[in-house]
């Protein structure tokens, strides 16, 4: 009866373990314990397998090696257990290679033991009749070493995961609870079967199998990101900034080694401990009970260490503040950084700037005419098309005159050429103070000035030609030493309608042509016939014009 209720609980226990053994190894739910868990529930299923083979094939010949492999495997579950609890209590643990050979030192140390029993009979003395005819070893003096180590182990494992269950919250620590629980099973089974009165196998392959059970429960029931929790003292210490904790008389509680490392650095007079201490580091602390604060201290005890500091409340149960966190980054080099980029920008913005100005300058040094300062034919031409299709749009009129300064070449030759550019630079300054805003002014070539005035008549062009022509004749100035009254001619035109530019250029040098031929300093109409032509400037020849 005994043997036959063994049998259905080992085949039972070695089923339901191959199969979770199965699931964790190559099923869909991956977590840091699935791997552990895998090699356990594959440990307890060959372990159940043995026990059965035990059970059913009782002769001495096939019992020897038998037992002795479960408890071989046994010691490799054990090992296992130490690590699936290593994990559960330390998230960031890894199996190395350094602690995987040392935890295979003991069941490498059992199978040579075992091996060699036949000669020393240290691992077990020989074989008892057990229950119901079915043979159990006889534990030797080693047997026993080795069972003390899988204890010790086991007594290992069950301190590192209630040492993270007493350090983790209150609301995570159902996995550490349901760890704990799973170590009774194997212990239960183990203790039954070496306290019954009649010699029988080790039963402990039975409470493995509930242990696996209740792992991969716990593997299902949390969700992965919360199957393992990270203690809060060790997030705590791994925190990079420097984090104290004060009471309410700013004495200090706690901190982390980040802050005690930058306290030591900087007060290097420090206490060993500093528990209890209070916190005075030449700041001023800005605590408040109501709401976090943040604020920055620009020269930490004048040793030019630039800190930002964030003070958050901390309160009890009731809701009373009990003290402050204080967490402290050192932004010395970030502001460092920060300065010097913006630095870097303003000189950036400076250049750019400068090279705005240097293209716009040049972009105008295009446009102008280097003696005079006006502008040029080429942007006479641009603005011209443009307020010619203006003219055109609106319906408003457009006008141009066209100056040519009275016997240039005897000026040249009577005052040199210094004499003549003196000249074209004051006339050049009589358009520019005559002109509306609108108006362009510019040098046409040689001794030729164009004044484009958009929104003018012929004849109001014609009036303030006049006045600039006369104007002219008035001032006298300083030639290569010699007094000289500078006049001109010009003749003036207006855009008709469907008229191009180039048809307002040559109408208006026309007119040009037509004063200088009656005798300059005179102003001409394009549109005028002979009879509407006034009569205008001296009626003398060429000399009057230059006439001193």
């Amino acid at each position: 009866m005994v043997t036959a209720v063994l049998v259905a609980a080992f085949a039972l226990s070695g089923a339901v373990s191959g199969v979770l053994a199965a699931v964790q190894r190559w099923g869909r739910l991956r977590s840091p314990l699935s791997g552990v868990n895998a090699f356990m529930a594959a440990g307890v299923a060959v372990m159940s397998l043995l026990s059965l083979v035990h059970l059913l094939v009782p002769r001495p010949s096939v019992v020897w090696p038998v037992a002795s492999a479960e408890h071989l495997v046994s010691a490799t579950v054990v090992a296992g257990v130490f690590c699936l609890c290593m994990t559960v209590a330390d998230r960031s643990w890894r199996l190395s290679r350094r602690t995987a050979l040392l935890l295979a030192v003991q069941p490498a140390a059992e199978l040579v033991l075992a091996v060699s029993n036949p000669r020393h009979h240290l691992l077990y003395t020989g074989l008892a009749p057990g229950a119901e005819g079915v043979p159990a070893l006889v534990p030797g003096p080693l047997f026993w070493a080795c069972a003390a180590y899988v204890y010790l182990l086991l007594a290992v494992s069950a301190a590192l995961v209630v040492r993270a269950w007493r350090l983790a919250p209150r609301g995570q620590r159902e996995l550490y609870r349901w760890t704990m629980v799973a170590f009774a099973p194997p212990i239960a089974a183990n203790v039954v079967g070496l306290s019954m009165p009649v010699r029988t196998m080790e039963l402990t392959a039975l409470g493995l199998g509930v242990t696996v059970l209740i792992a991969y429960g716990l593997l299902v029931r949390s969700l992965p990101q919360r199957q393992i929790q990270v203690p809060h003292r060790q997030v705590f210490n791994a925190i990079t900034d420097a984090v104290v904790v004060i009471d309410r008389d700013q004495r200090i509680l706690d901190f982390n080694p980040a802050a005690e490392a930058k306290m030591r650095r900087i007060m290097p007079g420090l206490p060993e401990d500093v528990f209890g201490q209070a916190f005075q580091y030449g700041i001023e602390l800005d605590l408040r009970e109501d709401a976090a604060t943040e604020q920055s201290v620009t020269d930490l005890l004048g040793l030019g260490i630039e800190v930002q500091i964030r003070i958050s409340p901390l309160r009890d149960g009731h809701g009373e503040c009990v003290g402050w966190a204080l967490v402290a980054r050192n932004v010395t080099e970030i502001n460092r950084r920060r300065r010097e980029a913006e630095e870097s920008a303003r000189r950036l913005r400076e250049q750019l700037d400068t090279i705005e100005a240097l293209r716009a300058d040049l972009a105008e040094q295009a446009v102008r005419d280097a003696l005079t300062g006006l502008y040029n034919r080429r942007h006479l031409a641009e603005v011209l098309e443009r307020e010619a299709a203006r003219s055109a749009a609106e319906g408003t009129p457009l006008s141009l005159m066209i100056i040519d300064v009275d016997h240039f070449k005897r000026i040249n030759d009577t005052c040199g050429h210094g004499g003549g550019d003196t000249v074209l630079v004051h006339l050049a300054r009589l358009l520019t103070g005559s002109v509306r805003q609108g108006d362009t002014v510019a040098r046409y070539g040689g001794e030729e000035f164009v004044l484009l005035m958009p929104g003018a008549t012929e004849e109001s062009a014609w009036r303030r030609a006049e006045e600039l022509r006369e104007q002219s004749g008035r001032s006298v100035i300083d030639v290569a030493g010699r007094p000289l009254a500078v006049t001109f001619s010009a003749g003036v035109a207006e855009l008709v309608p469907g008229g191009t530019t180039e048809d307002l250029l040559r109408m208006a040098d026309a007119a040009l042509y037509e004063a200088k031929r009656l005798g300059r300093d005179r102003v001409e109409r394009a549109m005028a016939t002979p009879a509407e032509r006034p009569v205008t400037g001296p009626s003398a020849g060429p000399a009057a014009g230059a006439a001193a």
